[in-house]
């Protein structure tokens, strides 16, 4: 008894999970192994089974619906209300499913890929391939189903459950598995596509080392667990395909209630509302994690509780930027500027002038032209047209300007230099991409005021301006200048400029990828990979060079663009003339590959403070030595070796503050919860505060 109800239920499970869930979950299973490829970077486990689950998600809630209007479709036209309308239905979607692959096989011979194509061409190309795959899944699965059925009316419900299993789980978890151990076999084959990394010893030796490493020995699981991973989420898989079959099903009823004459096409509402629902989810999730990235990008740390006392910055005593307005990054960035002291000692040379750092919060003024307007009295009242070098800098997402950078150029210019950076966004570069256009339109407006204020000043004693810009800054800094090439940095007296990270969807910077010699016709753009290909350039090159571009291989960030989703990017071409870093075996996959970059660009800055590498989107280790090339800025080389090692000691010592200090205000408030839980509602002060901490150690 207890049998025959459980294979009752199971019946009624699969008789309600027709061609189009079944088809669905097999696709969606075998994907799975696409999202085991190598990355430009390590994934750990946790990403992997993000990278797996938006994966599989995706696959499946685009052939469901995809399925379920192809089943709808063929029904209405075979009338499948007619004697034994079951078999009917199965042959014809066969018969659909086998015109679906020839469909696609003329789409996507018709549609080879080409250089420069416009991204409409690879949607139909790629719309065509997948309804190769989409066809070739729904037929060995509509043969099933056709079984199923004969085999349901010849031997009873028995025969039901023994016939669907193949539908799906065996199927599409052996596809999986096989996938995922010949991924990883390729992996260890081809261990050498990840370059060595460029390491520095920790502090306080901080002599240089290649460190060779395994992507293997950390990213890819051993076979057996791979064959594991493949059953389990295939069987996940199949739950969430039944409750999303449910769930389109009661739609389709209401649907049916609503428009009688609907017939299945209800049930493909239902599946294309799933989809929509997903979509509206995904939403709201990233519109929480902006208002979460915002509150924390906005709070000034408890180690920068107090304005600061130097009156070269922005919010000190001399500034007409109210220090509460400088957010989280614009709070550390004035606080850590340079004092004379520190440049004597590290530069062995006399420092006659204090660094000035002029930053604009998104909380400073609500309208772009008040930032600006209140940046360049701050630039006027602190002295910055009295420098020789100004050097505009273009924020991260969050606001961020590399430390390293600023340090390196104040070093070097012994005090002697002016930064100014307004912000656009409190969130990270890869949640900010809807800044792009205010921070564009920023930049602009401040180089136009800046270059009527310089103008004013004699030739021979106005400053020299010079750019820069990482990850988004690199972006928004580079777009004041699109569809002028390198004649806009002359227009506005730029005279140097370093990128570091530049983002594959940076127009200016693709515009000059695509045709050097139109946008720079006096080959004054460079782009390297590090300081080493920089000494490997001819000197003709390197005379020239004014715009640097510094881009590693393996930065997610250089190389993620939506366009990934329908079309094969170049630095996926042949393996053999791939960029060294980018993995020999990985094979472009359409949806999957774009998540898996994803999930790289969220890895590319794991960064530990004080411990510089050359690799993903961390570019301190080259930094040194390209500020003083990129700015024209000599260093000799004793003295870069002394400024490198300063650069990585302020960096631990300011984190290391910020962390005691937050561990110590946190530790105040609970003892504060503790005491009123006793009755005493003023503890008083503590004896130590965050300030004080950070100002002693």
């Amino acid at each position: 008894m207890k049998f025959d109800y459980a294979t009752a239920r199971l019946r009624n499970l699969a008789a309600h999970r027709d061609v189009t869930e079944r088809t669905a979950a097999l696709i969606a299973t075998a994907s799975v192994g696409d999202s085991f490829q190598p990355g430009l970077l390590p994934r750990s486990p946790v990403d992997q089974v993000v990278a797996t689950g938006f994966v599989t998600a995706l696959n499946y809630t685009m052939v469901s619906t995809t399925q379920s209007f192809i089943g709808s479709l063929t029904s209405w036209l075979l009338r499948a209300d007619s004697e034994d309308p079951s078999m009917r239905r199965h042959g014809g979607e066969a018969i659909a499913n086998v015109a679906l692959i020839a469909l696609g096989l003329a789409g996507a011979r018709a549609l080879a890929q080409r250089p420069g194509e416009p991204i409409r061409r690879a949607v139909l190309r790629t719309g065509s391939q997948r309804a190769i795959r989409l066809g070739l899944a729904g037929l060995p699965v509509t043969a099933i189903a056709a079984l199923s059925d004969v085999a349901t009316r010849r031997y009873g419900s028995r025969a039901t459950v023994v016939a669907m299993l193949p539908s799906g789980v065996g199927i599409g978890a052996g596809i999986a598995a096989y996938q995922i151990w010949r991924i990883r076999q390729e992996a260890r084959a081809g261990g050498d596509s990840l370059p060595p990394v460029t390491d520095p010893l920790p502090l306080p030796d901080l002599k240089r080392q290649a460190i060779d490493t395994d992507p293997t020995q950390s990213q890819w699981p051993p076979a057996a667990r791979s064959a594991a991973f493949g059953v389990g989420v295939s069987l996940a898989l199949h739950g969430v395909s039944a409750g999303e079959t449910y769930v389109a099903q009661l739609i389709g009823r209401g649907v049916n209630k609503v428009a009688p004459g609907a017939g299945r096409m209800g049930t493909t509402i239902g599946h294309a509302a799933t989809l929509g629902a997903l979509g509206v989810a995904v939403a709201a999730g990233m519109e929480y994690l902006y208002r979460g990235q915002e509150q924390g990008g906005a709070a000034i740390e408890a180690a920068y509780e107090n304005p600061p006392a130097m009156a070269t910055v922005s919010g000190g005593p001399r500034s007409v930027i109210d220090w509460h307005t400088l957010t989280r990054e614009g709070a550390r960035f004035v606080n850590m500027a340079l004092p004379v002291e520190e440049i004597e000692a590290v530069t062995h040379a006399t420092a006659s002038k204090t660094p000035i750092r002029v930053f604009g919060g998104l909380d400073t003024a609500e309208a772009i032209d008040v930032r600006v307007d209140l940046a360049m009295q701050d630039l006027e009242r602190l002295g910055a047209f009295e420098r020789s070098l100004i050097v505009v800098a273009s924020p991260t997402g969050s606001g961020y300007i590399n430390y390293a950078v600023a340090e390196t150029y104040e070093y070097l210019t012994r005090g002697d230099c002016a930064t100014v950076t307004l912000q656009y966004s409190l969130r990270p570069s890869f949640l900010s991409l809807d800044r792009v256009s205010m921070g564009r339109e920023q930049n602009r407006a401040l180089l136009h005021a800046l270059t009527w204020r310089l103008r004013s000043i004699p030739e021979e004693s106005r400053p020299r301006v010079v750019g820069f810009g990482e990850s988004l800054g690199a972006h928004t800094l580079q777009d004041a200048f699109l569809h002028e090439g390198t004649s806009g940095f002359h227009r506005v007296g730029m005279d140097r400029a370093l990128f570091l990270g530049t983002p594959a969807e940076s127009g200016w910077a693709k515009r000059w990828r695509a045709d050097p010699e139109k946008h720079d016709p006096d080959g004054v753009v460079v782009e390297l990979a590090s300081y080493q290909d920089w000494l490997a350039l001819d000197e003709a090159t390197r005379s020239r060079a004014r715009i640097f571009l510094l881009s590693h291989h393996e930065d997610p960030i250089t190389r993620f663009t939506p366009g990934l989703m329908v079309q094969q990017p170049d630095w996926l071409g042949p393996s053999d003339s791939r960029p060294t870093g980018v993995p020999r075996d990985t094979v472009w996959r359409p949806f999957s590959t774009f998540i898996t970059t994803l999930v790289d660009v969220k890895n590319a800055m794991n960064v530990q403070p004080g411990y510089f590498v050359a690799r993903g989107h961390d570019y301190r280790a080259d930094v040194a030595a390209m500020v003083a090339v990129a700015y024209g800025l000599p260093m000799p080389e004793d003295e870069r070796a002394r400024i490198e090692e300063a650069l990585r000691r302020r960096e631990l010592l300011w984190a290391r503050n910020r962390l005691v200090a937050e561990q110590l205000l946190q530790a105040k408030e609970t003892v504060q919860r503790q005491l009123r839980t006793w009755g005493i509602s003023e503890p008083g002060p503590m004896v130590v505060s965050p300030a004080d901490l950070a100002r002693t150690t």
